[in-house]
């Protein structure tokens, strides 16, 4: 039995107090489950030490994940068991990273992917909680491809993620210099091999891009890591950010890339209700799809904090994913046009005339026009500009 002394769990009690009638019991606490209609205090809050509890609804059966969200308990504070899956790879990060095969994080304009994932490879190399509160047996070794011109700020992010830096190895063999060319795929496939084979890593991280030759498919360099993780017996995570090279919409690579046989499973980094953001799963290769979890982005001394599950699914995060190309004045011109509008119609001159203000031209504004879908309506005063229907009351 854990103690539970009046300074600790104090983030889990005061959620439980919102819904009221919380009894202590031993070992934990006993209250009104917010998942589902109960009014017999059927939730079961145990502690599990270090202010971390086990959430076990025995009324419903409520998901786990799905109570922390109603408590709006992040990730953090709360265990979650890992998902049972009858037949299935091992795991990295069960029902997200399987222990071999490609996983790919897509991310939308603004979103720095590469932090995710080595937010999760610090947790791997840790053995510390996952993002979404499952918690693994042990450490494991982690490698991080990098570019000369990266090295410096993935050790940054690794050691301020909490990284077991013993377990890390951060391989700077991409970009090159000196008029070296450094590694491509697919072409170097062999090369990165035997680079990495002597380095017994059991999670691989890298930058798709930083992999991929110029005016070379990406498609052509995620089957080669496919490739690779399968020779090697070990797990890539890769990842990809908004670029030209990348392509204009995270929804449409993402859901490309899962339509390769290659690709174990692909998720995509999407903006939420400000601030928060939120990694989608979008495919996996013969395993239940797990939900979406949200984040946010907070600054050098925690790169990623996690919250808790995404309250809408995979359809909704790609129908509503950020439509902006990849030109950065579209992108704040899209976002420029949505708060803009969003208490409600305004007449189109002072749109364009406070877009001039903030330094957007007609052009720019006409685009995001175009992909935010904005309704125009003449009237006895001239156009109004509004935000359609589906937009409406976000």
């Amino acid at each position: 039995m854990v103690d539970l002394p009046d300074s600790s769990y104090a983030v889990v009690q005061e959620a439980l107090r919102r819904w009221g009638n919380v009894k202590l019991t031993e070992g934990g606490w006993l209250a009104r489950c917010p998942a589902h209609d109960d009014r017999q205090n059927s939730l079961l809050v145990l502690a599990a030490g270090d202010e971390r509890v086990e959430l076990d609804c025995l009324s419903a059966g409520c998901d786990p994940q799905d109570v922390a969200a109603a408590l709006r308990l992040c990730a953090q504070f709360v265990v979650v068991p890992p998902p049972a899956f009858t037949d299935g790879p091992g795991w990295i990060w069960p029902g997200y990273v399987p222990s071999v095969g490609l996983t790919l994080i897509d991310g939308e304009d603004g979103i720095h992917t590469l932090a995710v994932a080595l937010d999760v490879a610090a947790r791997v190399s840790a053995g510390a909680a996952l993002p979404d509160g499952q918690q693994p047996r042990s450490g494991r070794n982690v490698v991080v491809l990098t570019a000369p011109h990266t090295t410096a700020g993935a050790k940054q992010l690794l050691t301020a993620s909490g990284a077991n830096l013993e377990q890390v190895e951060v391989v700077e063999a991409l970009g090159g210099r000196g008029g070296q060319k450094g590694l491509r795929l697919p072409g170097d496939l062999a090369q990165a091999e035997e680079l990495l084979r002597g380095c017994g890593a059991e999670l691989l991280v890298v930058d798709v891009m930083l992999v991929c030759p110029y005016r070379v498919p990406a498609e052509r360099a995620l089957r080669a890591l496919a490739e690779l993780s399968n020779r090697l017996g070990t797990a890539v995570l890769a990842v990809r950010e908004a670029s030209k090279r990348a392509g204009w919409l995270a929804s449409r690579r993402a859901q490309a890339a899962a339509i390769l046989a290659s690709t174990a499973a692909v998720h995509m980094a999407v903006h939420g209700s400000e601030p928060s953001m939120a990694l989608v799963p979008v495919a996996s290769e013969s395993w239940k799809v797990m939900g979406g979890l949200q984040f946010h982005q907070a600054g050098r001394h925690r790169p990623v904090v996690w919250r808790s599950r995404f309250p809408r699914g995979t359809y909704h995060a790609i129908e509503d994913a950020d439509l902006c190309r990849r030109r950065p004045a579209s992108s704040g011109a899209y976002r420029f046009l949505e708060q803009l509008l969003a208490g409600g119609p305004a007449p189109a001159r002072e749109v364009l005339a406070a877009a001039a203000a903030v330094g957007l031209s007609s052009r720019t504004v006409q685009r995001a026009r175009t992909q935010l879908g904005v309704v125009a309506t003449k009237t006895a005063r001239g156009w109004v500009l509004s935000l359609p229907p589906k937009h409406v009351g976000r």
